[in-house]
């Protein structure tokens, strides 16, 4: 049978199956390339009836703008239509439907567009990827694997293992059909005769329904009516003191957004009617995230009969309204928990969000909804459902009604190549199962350090490389596809894991190789070059004039993640016990990490013995965390250059807490001032006139008040702070960050109060004693009048 033969089988049976096929053209010549793929979309149009497609290319590539240009000439007369598309703009495609994608990757194989264009042909439609013969393929380098370069390596050290891995999985596929048309052969025929037919699932209403039959009208599938009906227990308000949570997870492409945004329109039809003004919030971590959403929400209010107005950040809609009764908004997680007059509140993509501001969210508002994605591009797994939502199941004052949508909408279930995709991204990875018996390992600590073969652990152990990253999908972190290929390929980056002594994965750790750097290089840096795959060594450099440093070898460590099940147990802290021994063993100089800061990931690191030396002076505009670089030195020589970049550290974040921190957490700032033995100015003493003292004691033991001595305490704490290390005074942690927050960050005393969750007239008598106890060690023999003391204890009678 020949290849047009095969093709139309191959579509007839995808059309009705409702699933989408692949067909991949491999070859160098341009010519033959590009008439293998307008002859595959001229059969795809004569079985489908003016089909809508895109085609992606990389512009800057004069090759592929040939391979275009051929293709254009080639169908000319042929009843389609093409988008061409450049691969940036892959982002903005997520919510589109198409028959069919040309996908270009003579030039680049990137998989977070290969992961993003992955489900936008609706079933029955086609792929068709142009990709160069392997041999040729891993002899050059894509615009991807160019990106990974750094100044430690050339191009001949970049690996090639992304483009194996997809081969293969190309290869093992049994709906792709495979040409080499250089040759005019084929190279791999489909497996064509076993799929069913699809008959779609007929959609029953319920018999009683609260939101408007109209809106139940607009629903795709089964899941999107009973994802509708779990969503009505939102009209009511919750009894005071009491929260209501519906929590929604899916794989991608089972409406999941879309559903909520119908909610979010009946809910604003049905509560605008009954309180006249209604205001939700939709948060995410981009507003591209919650665009499919708004799109519905738009389309729910209209189908109810609502003029609508929309405004825009940038090609993403952030606000919806109508009039002045309905405000739906996009809005930045941070930015939620300034947030408070919401009736409702949207979180999508909860995964993608930090822990802290998911419990921040929960503190402030009664009714929420969480969405989270399952697998696919935006996925993170069950580590939602593991941790946060166990959290929530726990809080005996929330109600949570949770629904799992399983139907596709654009295509079949059990499609062909969403199987391909999540198989060859590893977007359905799962740890380990962990029995009775691995928790018996664990507590006889029989753990195994694996430095895995890169090539064999990549290509050739699946089981092992599917526990390893599956741990990272579901481990709260904010995986991309991307992530698997830089792992796989960039020549700097190396893999650790910690297993029980069956083989079991339990903790999985990425690292990057630092420093090492030569004196042109640093050269450059302190002209202002930034330093590519070096961000400790950068930072260093720029920041505390450590030129040295770079010089010195060290591991970043990018990420580390421990099994969803296993967390809490110290398996994070054995992990980095090992990493370290081998660091030692290999003579490196240090072990080094960085991420968005909060309290409880940064007291895991401080714990272990990890130095700040870097924070951004910025929270991220996303997730609103101040970043921060923390290293740990392995030997004295790195140790002394350490201890100075963390003083420095600490003197810049103490004189910065009125300015660029002065909303920092108190209780992550009092962990970064950790003195490590060393105070950052021992001989300190504090610079106080006698009138300053005056007032200090009038404050503390008399009617002065706390705003008439404010330059007199902050002189007091700094002094604490600049001489901790040395001396023997150790204030209790709340008493700290009351400091903190109160004299060191200048807060209004109601603000403080609420960061601290006390009273503020507690916060104010607090304060009046712990100076007390800071004058009484740090100002040498002051006079306290005799008339304050009567004055105290008359006061504490009185009481």
């Amino acid at each position: 049978m020949g290849w047009i033969e095969l093709l139309q089988g191959l579509v007839r049976e995808g059309l009705s199956s409702n699933h989408r096929r692949l067909i991949v053209l491999v070859g160098t010549n341009e010519e033959k390339i590009a008439k293998y793929a307008a002859e595959s979309l001229r059969v795809f149009s004569s079985l489908v009836k003016d089909p809508h497609g895109l085609y992606m290319y990389q512009p800057e590539y004069s090759d592929a703008q040939r391979r275009m240009g051929k293709l254009k000439d080639l169908i000319e007369g042929i009843p389609i239509n093409i988008d061409y598309r450049p691969y940036k703009d892959t982002d903005k495609l997520l919510g589109i439907t198409v028959d069919f994608a040309v996908l270009d990757l003579m030039n680049d194989l990137k998989p977070n567009d290969v992961g993003r264009l992955g489900g936008i042909v609706r079933g029955g439609g086609i792929y068709v990827f142009m990709v160069p013969p392997l041999n040729d393929w891993i002899k050059q380098l894509t615009k991807f694997q160019q990106s990974l370069l750094v100044p430690q390596y050339g191009p001949e050290h970049v690996r090639h293992f992304l483009k194996v891995r997809f081969w293969n999985k190309l290869m093992s596929m049994d709906k792709a059909l495979i040409i080499d048309t250089d040759n005019n052969k084929l190279i791999k025929e489909p497996v064509l005769g076993d799929s069913q037919p699809w008959r779609p699932r007929e959609i029953v209403m319920p018999e009683r329904m609260k939101f408007t039959r109209t809106i139940y009208e607009l629903a795709k599938t089964q899941d999107q009516v009973e994802t509708l009906r779990a969503m009505e227990v939102l009209m009511e308000r919750p009894p005071r003191g009491k929260k209501v949570n519906v929590v929604l997870i899916a794989d991608r492409g089972r409406g999941k957004s879309a559903v909520i945004g119908l909610a979010l329109a009946a809910l604003a039809h049905r509560l605008r009617k009954i309180k006249g003004r209604v205001r939700f919030a939709v948060t995410a971590m981009n507003p591209s995230n919650v665009s499919t959403l708004m799109e519905f929400v738009i389309k729910g209010l209209k189908a109810l009969n609502y003029d609508v107005s929309t405004s825009y950040w940038g090609n993403d809609v952030v606000s919806v309204k109508v009039g002045i009764s309905v405000f739906i908004d996009y809005i930045r997680p941070y930015d939620m928990l300034s947030e408070d007059d919401r009736d409702i509140v949207v979180v999508d993509e909860a995964a993608m969000i930090p822990l802290p501001v998911l419990y921040g969210i929960h503190e402030r508002f009664s009714r929420v909804i969480y969405a989270s994605t399952i697998h696919g591009y935006e996925g993170a797994g069950r580590g939602f459902s593991l941790r946060f939502l166990k959290y929530l199941r726990e809080d005996k004052n929330t109600r949570i009604i949770e629904y799992e949508l399983k139907e596709p909408i654009r295509y079949a279930p059990n499609d062909p190549v969403e199987q391909w995709l999540f198989d060859t991204l590893l977007l359905d990875a799962e740890p380990a199962r962990i029995t009775d018996e691995d928790q018996e390992l664990i507590n006889r600590h029989e753990f195994n350090y694996l430095i895995p073969d890169l090539k064999e652990f990549f290509l050739l152990n699946e089981e092992q490389l599917r526990q390893f990253f599956g741990i990272y999908v579901q481990a709260h972190y904010r995986n991309e596809p991307d992530d698997l290929g830089m792992m796989m390929d960039a020549p700097h980056h190396f893999i650790r894991a910690l297993s029980l002594s069956n083989g079991k994965i339990v903790v999985s750790v990425e690292l990057a190789e630092e420093g090492g750097i030569g004196d042109d290089m640093i050269d450059m840096v302190v002209r202002g070059l930034k330093l590519p795959g070096n961000i400790i060594p950068d930072r260093l450099i720029k920041y505390w004039g450590l030129t040295d440093f770079a010089k010195l070898k060290g591991w970043r460590i990018i990420r580390i993640a421990t099994h969803p099940e296993l967390q809490d147990k110290g398996l994070g802290t054995e992990m980095l016990k090992r990493i370290e021994e081998e660091a030692r063993e290999r003579g490196i100089d240090w072990v080094g990490v960085g991420f968005g800061v909060n309290a409880k990931l940064l007291n895991f690191w401080i714990k272990n013995g990890y130095m700040p030396v870097h924070i951004s002076p910025e929270r991220n505009p996303i997730s609103g965390e101040y970043s921060v670089l923390l290293v740990k030195p392995i030997n004295e020589k790195t140790r002394d250059i350490i201890i100075y970049a963390n003083k420095e550290f600490r003197l810049r974040l103490l004189n910065s807490l009125q300015g660029p921190f002065h909303d920092m957490e108190p209780d992550v700032v009092r962990m970064l001032l950790t003195d490590w033995g060393q105070a950052l100015d021992p001989g300190y003493t504090p610079r106080l006139t006698e009138a300053q003292t005056r007032r200090l004691v009038a404050y503390s033991w008399g009617p002065m008040t706390y705003e008439n001595t404010a330059d007199a305490i902050t002189e007091l704490v700094k002094t604490y702070y600049l001489r901790r290390g040395v001396d023997s005074i150790n204030l209790p942690q709340f008493y700290e960050e009351a400091l903190i927050c109160k004299v060191l960050q200048a807060r209004p005393w109601r603000e403080s109060a609420k960061v601290l969750s006390i009273r503020k007239s507690t916060l104010m008598l607090m304060l009046r004693e712990v100076i007390k106890l800071l004058i009484q060690y740090y100002v040498k023999y002051v006079e306290i009048p005799e008339f304050m003391i009567s004055v105290t204890k008359l006061q504490k009678r009185s009481k």
